[in-house]
């Protein structure tokens, strides 16, 4: 079910980012029990708490066992949710605009009167709702690259940062993957900047399809990607690696511009840190280039 975020956005009818950032720092004020719903929802631009307040709103109505909300930025559920033997499904929708999908799940039956209470209770929320969803919007547009859609480079920083903690942390394995096209620069030089494009997007959605959905993808910008894996050992990031600079060079976009891909890979190690990794996977890149490209070379 694909939702459409306030025509594209509204920004020409929605209150401007500036303005929208400024109620995070509301939800630093003490609740009182006299607050109403709308004004709870107020305190915070975040989708997850917004849900959690209204969920505690429904279960003045009816015992809830879980409440799932389901946007088109991500699906999120109420702390402590489990599934249970009755379930009620709305949609949420302002000025003729799917904004989202509730699901409620309940030990007791949803009656007409329940459902009315319900409606009641989802009429309040709609606009804080709206200006949520508008925020991570535009907040998911500043992390990627507007041509292919993937990760930008600042996107980039925060991921590895995140992903090296929590590697360490959890002593789990993480590779970083560094690609960059070869003869790239003489195909858009001679094709055009829609051929460079147009090899790009093949680049970026060959990623797609040959990666799993838990690998974070990005565009550094110029012909330069960045591929993070999480969880892979080394011998299979490697097999990973080789099989995406397979699949790219035989895409037949890029073989009709003749564009080729080397990668250098690194895989983090105890005593590493993020840029260790990625100076790491840098230096194998190099190696790749001077190689005779086209190929793979590993930290």
């Amino acid at each position: 079910m694909e939702y459409l975020l306030v025509q594209d956005v509204a920004l020409s009818t929605a209150p401007s980012y500036a303005a929208l950032t400024k109620l995070q720092h509301w939800q630093d004020l003490p609740q009182c029990a006299e607050q109403s719903l709308v004004s709870q929802l107020q305190t915070t631009l975040d989708l997850q708490q917004q849900l959690n307040i209204v969920s505690m709103a429904v279960g003045k109505v009816l015992p809830l066992s879980a409440m799932q909300l389901k946007t088109s930025v991500g699906t999120f559920s109420a702390s402590g949710s489990q599934e249970a033997e009755f379930e009620y499904r709305s949609v949420l929708v302002l000025n003729q605009q799917c904004l989202a999908e509730l699901t409620y799940h309940s030990e007791y039956a949803f009656t007409p009167l329940i459902q009315r209470e319900l409606l009641l209770l989802e009429s309040e929320w709609l606009f804080a709702l709206r200006n949520a969803l508008v925020v991570v919007r535009l907040q998911q547009l500043a992390m990627r690259d507007p041509l292919t859609g993937l990760g930008n480079r600042r996107f980039f920083d925060d991921v590895i940062n995140s992903c090296t903690q929590l590697a360490k942390r959890n002593n789990s394995n993480i590779a970083l993957l560094l690609l960059d096209l070869d003869n790239f620069k003489q195909a858009n030089d001679n094709a055009g900047h829609a051929a460079g494009d147009e090899v790009l997007l093949a680049v970026a959605n060959t990623l797609r399809n040959t990666l799993r959905a838990s690998d974070q993808m990005f565009r550094f910008g110029g012909d330069e990607f960045a591929v993070l894996l999480i969880d892979q050992e080394a011998d299979s990031a490697e097999l990973v690696a080789r099989r995406v600079v397979k699949a790219i060079n035989q895409h037949h976009i890029c073989q009709e511009y003749q564009v080729s891909v080397s990668a250098g890979l690194a895989i983090l190690k105890p005593e590493q840190d993020k840029m260790q990794l990625f100076n790491a996977a840098d230096n194998a890149l190099y190696q790749a280039k001077n190689a005779g490209k086209s190929t793979v070379r590993v930290a």
